[in-house]
């Protein structure tokens, strides 16, 4: 488990990673940080997605079903809402985002682990109305996603085309992810109203496939393109643009097509496997992602920011057409265990969340949280 160090030790002890970057090698980290971190909530229950409302407040969901309004001036948390969920090893209340024209159509969207056929574990995308004080029950959208206690995704993102795009794993099957009649090990595209959006590749839900566990999901705010990140096994993490109709190639190819798990070069030709941006081995678990526009934090226009529960933010700088990772940053390394999930504010404030209380961790008393970091 990440080892806690005092805050105040840390610019001292800011480490650089090593790690290839496209054809680029991993620059030093700043010997100081442009920002300060704070707490706005604590008390938190495995916290899994972070999303800023449609009425400037942070919404956040829990493993175990609650979903909370997390005012971000005072830190004040009120319940919105709960789902009945199977919350079990990695499974449980997971991505949540909001209708496209959230005025009109005021609905909440939500993933989440449930009891299916015969008590097995499943996944499936729900919505709530919000009537200003609190969520109404859920309604189905799709079901019967493969989950399990391992590698349930799950991350939903608007796109600028309005359509819900979704994240799902390969929930511990590893074939799922090649076969697209399953909806395992894919990233999923809907309507708002869950139907299979028009010119999908395939003529179903399935967006691509080929993914093991992608669990960060963000498209530019400026050009449009999807980018996901994607726990490997214990090699090769990935972020990967992701492509309509595209094959990533799990579980035939780890990371690249360099044949370091056997004839990955000869699939990667048949199947036209995309390859990803950058990857990491030994891995780090990379989680949620989001991308920071404002100008508030010196440098950080731009970014590309992700968590991970080996405990540590992400900054990565992209080249001026998004295909390339030029430099990689590590913030907060070691100091507040397993993070879940980022979120940049509008006004250029940062928001993590911890995930101490996953099983997995070593909270502390306070565990879990949601840090702020704002410009000095």
């Amino acid at each position: 488990m990440p080892i806690r160090t005092p805050l105040h030790s840390f610019v001292a002890s800011l480490a650089i990673a090593v790690l290839a970057i496209g054809d680029c090698s991993q620059v030093a980290t700043p010997a100081a940080e442009d920002f300060t971190v704070t707490t706005l909530a604590s008390g938190l229950v495995t916290p899994w997605d972070l999303a800023w409302g449609p009425d400037s407040m942070i919404w956040v969901s829990e493993r175990g079903g609650r979903i909370s309004r997390v005012d971000p001036a005072t830190g004040r948390r009120a319940v919105a809402g709960a789902i009945a969920v199977r919350e079990s090893g990695e499974g449980g209340l997971m991505g949540i985002a909001f209708h496209p024209d959230f005025a009109h159509e005021p609905y909440v969207y939500a993933m989440h682990t449930y009891a299916g056929d015969a008590g097995a574990t499943m996944n499936r995308l729900v919505r709530m109305k919000w009537d200003g004080n609190s969520l109404g029950a859920p309604t189905v959208l799709l079901d019967r996603i493969p989950g399990g206690g391992i590698h349930n995704g799950s991350r939903i993102a608007v796109g600028p085309d309005k359509m819900l795009y979704v994240t799902t794993g390969d929930a511990g099957s590893s074939g799922n992810a090649q076969n697209r009649s399953s909806l395992g090990g894919k990233i999923l595209r809907l309507t708002p109203e869950g139907r299979a959006a028009p010119d999908n590749p395939f003529g179903d839900v399935v967006w691509s496939y080929g993914h093991r566990n992608p669990q960060g999901l963000v498209f530019h705010p400026t050009t449009g393109v999807l980018y996901s990140t994607e726990h490997g096994p214990s090699d090769n993490d990935e972020v990967n643009i992701i492509r309509k109709g595209g094959n990533y190639g799990w579980p035939e190819v780890h990371g690249r097509c360099d044949d370091d798990i056997g004839a990955e070069r000869a699939f990667c030709s048949a199947q036209n496997v995309i390859e990803p941006l950058t990857t990491w081995t030994p891995t780090i678990a990379p989680t949620g992602a989001d991308f920071y526009m404002s100008t508030r934090i010196n440098g950080w226009k731009g970014s590309l920011l992700f968590t991970a529960l080996s405990g540590t933010l992400y900054r990565a700088t992209l080249s001026a057409d998004g295909k390339q990772i030029t430099n990689m940053e590590k913030l907060l390394s070691g100091r507040f265990g397993r993070l879940r999930d980022v979120l940049a504010a509008p006004n250029g404030d940062v928001y993590v969340a911890t995930s101490n209380r996953d099983g997995r961790g070593s909270p502390a008393s306070d565990d879990d949280r949601i840090l702020r970091l704002s410009a000095r």
